[in-house]
C-alpha cells in the first residue's frame, strides 16, 4: 500500500526558516507534491494543484508532471523521504501504465485524464512535453539500476517514431530540427524547436537514443538571438525557464559543445540579467528588487503566461518564486534570499507544496495553484545545488552519455565561471560511443 510522504511537512514555520533549511523545506514539499498528487491506479500526476486547500477537483496529468514525477521519486528515496521500496513500486507502477497513454508513434498528447490517460482539452501530440517524460524516466532508470525498471523504460523508449516527429512525417525529409508536435485533426504544429529553447534535453536523448537523429542535428537549431544588459550577455532572455529546464537535469557545468557554446554560462548569464532588470523595474511594478525577482512562465492573472526579461519582453508585474529558487544551482546566495524574501514579504505566496505558481504584487493577487513542471525544475535545481546527484544519475545514463557525445561535449577547464567566456571557436566533434543496447 502506498502511503503519504511524511508528516514531516510541519518542519515549522517557513518564515523561521533561513538559507538551506527553507531550501530543505521546498525541496521536500515538491517531492510531497508528486508523491501525494499521482493517481494511485496509474502513478499519473496532476498537471496542477491547489496550494491551500487539501482538496482537489483537479483529474488532468500532464506526462511532463509524470516525467518530473518519476525523477521527484529518486530524490525522495535518496533523501529518506519517502520509503525505497515504495518509491521503487510507485516507479514500477507508472512506467506500467505509460503505454496505456494516448498517443502515436511513440509520442504522446500533452494533457491526459489522470486515471484513463485519454487526451483531454484537444491537446496535441507534444514532442517536448514527451521528452520531459522520457528525461525522467531516464534518470528513474539510471538510479534504481533494476533490470525490470530498465526493460519497462526500453520499451517505452523503443517505440518513439524520432524521424516521423523530426520530418513531419518525411514531408520534410532533409528537417534536422523538431516540430512542436501533432494534432490528428490539423496535422503537425508548423512551429519548430529551431531556436534556442529549453528542448535541448530533447535533442540530446533523441540523438543518443536513436542512430536516425544525426549529430549535425544538434548545430542545426539558432544560438540566438544574443543580448547583452549592462555588460552581461547571453542567449535568448526571455523567460527564465528556458534556461532552468534543461540544465536542472543536463550537467553543462565545465562543458562546451563542439560549436563552441557554454551553455552554462550563457543560462547564468540570463540568471543575473532577469534579476538586473527587475532591480531596474522600467514598468514601475509593486515589490521588484534585488531579492523579489523571477520573470518566468506561470499563471498571471486572468490565465497562464511566461513573463520574461530582458531581450524578449513580457513584463506585466506577475514574479514566479519558484524561478528565482531555481535559480540556485546557477547562484545559491541570490536564490536563498530570493526564497527568504518571497516567505518574509510575501507569506501568502507559500502553501502546503511550496511557493504558489504566480504573484503580482502590484494587483495583490496570486494563483491558489501550484504546477507540477515549475515545482519539478525547481527541485532537480535545488538537488543539484546540493550535491549534484540528479545530474549524476543522469550522466551515468548511456542515452545521456551517447546524445552529449554526439553534441560534441567536451571537459574544459577554463577557471571560475565568471572567467569562462559564453562562445569560443568551434572545435572538431570527438569519436562516438556505441549506441546502447
Amino acid at each position: 500500500m502506498l502511503t503519504h510522504i511524511i508528516a514531516t511537512l510541519a518542519l515549522s514555520d517557513p518564515g523561521k526558516l533561513r538559507g538551506q533549511d527553507l531550501l530543505d523545506d521546498l525541496s521536500k514539499r515538491a517531492v510531497n507534491y508528486f508523491w501525494v498528487e499521482a493517481h494511485p491506479k496509474t502513478g499519473f500526476t496532476l498537471d496542477r494543484a491547489p496550494n491551500y486547500k487539501d482538496k482537489t477537483e483537479f483529474d488532468v496529468s500532464s506526462i511532463a508532471a509524470i516525467g518530473y514525477g518519476l525523477a521527484a521519486y529518486t530524490i525522495g528515496a535518496e533523501r529518506g523521504w519517502i520509503d525505497k521500496a515504495e518509491a521503487k513500486a510507485r516507479t514500477i507502477l507508472t512506467l506500467k501504465n505509460i503505454p496505456n497513454i494516448e498517443g502515436h508513434k511513440g509520442w504522446f498528447y500533452h494533457f491526459v485524464n489522470w486515471e484513463t490517460g485519454k487526451r483531454v482539452w484537444n491537446s496535441e501530440l507534444s514532442s517536448i512535453d514527451s521528452a520531459l517524460m522520457f528525461t525522467g524516466m531516464i534518470m528513474a532508470d539510471s538510479y534504481w539500476n533494476d533490470p525490470e525498471i530498465t526493460k519497462l523504460t526500453n520499451a517505452i523508449l523503443d517505440k518513439v517514431d524520432w524521424t516521423w516527429m523530426l520530418t513531419d512525417g518525411g514531408a520534410l525529409g532533409n528537417s534536422l530540427t523538431f516540430t512542436m508536435g501533432w494534432k490528428p485533426e490539423d496535422g503537425f504544429i508548423p512551429a519548430r524547436w529551431n531556436g534556442f529553447y529549453e528542448h535541448l534535453y530533447l535533442s540530446i536523448i533523441a540523438m543518443g537514443h536513436s542512430d536516425a537523429v544525426p549529430s549535425n542535428s544538434w548545430a542545426a537549431f539558432q544560438r540566438g538571438p544574443k543580448y547583452t544588459y549592462k555588460g552581461i550577455e547571453f542567449i535568448h532572455g526571455a523567460a527564465l525557464f528556458i534556461h532552468q529546464m534543461p540544465q536542472a537535469y543536463l550537467d553543462f557545468r565545465n562543458r562546451r559543445d563542439y560549436l563552441g557554446y557554454d551553455y552554462w554560462v550563457s543560462g547564468r548569464n540570463a540568471t543575473l540579467a532577469n534579476r538586473a532588470y527587475c532591480i531596474d523595474n522600467p514598468e514601475k511594478f509593486k515589490g521588484y528588487g534585488p531579492d523579489i525577482w523571477g520573470l518566468s512562465a506561470c499563471d498571471i492573472p486572468g490565465g497562464y503566461g511566461a513573463p520574461g526579461a530582458p531581450g524578449a519582453i513580457f513584463d506585466n508585474g506577475t514574479l514566479a518564486p519558484a524561478a528565482a529558487v531555481a535559480a540556485v544551482m546557477y547562484e545559491p546566495e541570490l536564490a536563498k534570499r530570493a526564497a527568504e524574501a518571497f516567505v518574509r514579504e510575501y507569506p501568502h505566496s507559500y502553501g502546503r507544496y511550496g511557493f504558489t505558481t504566480g504573484i503580482n504584487p502590484s494587483k495583490n493577487w496570486h494563483s491558489p495553484d501550484v504546477i507540477g513542471i515549475d515545482i519539478g525544475q525547481m527541485l532537480l535545481a535545488i538537488e543539484n545545488a546540493r550535491d549534484g546527484k540528479p545530474w549524476s544519475w543522469m550522466d551515468r545514463h548511456p542515452i545521456v552519455r551517447r546524445g552529449m557525445a554526439k553534441a560534441g561535449f567536451r571537459n574544459t577547464d577554463e577557471g571560475k565561471i565568471t572567467e569562462r567566456r559564453l562562445y569560443v571557436p568551434p572545435v572538431e566533434i570527438p569519436p562516438l560511443p556505441a549506441r546502447p543496447e
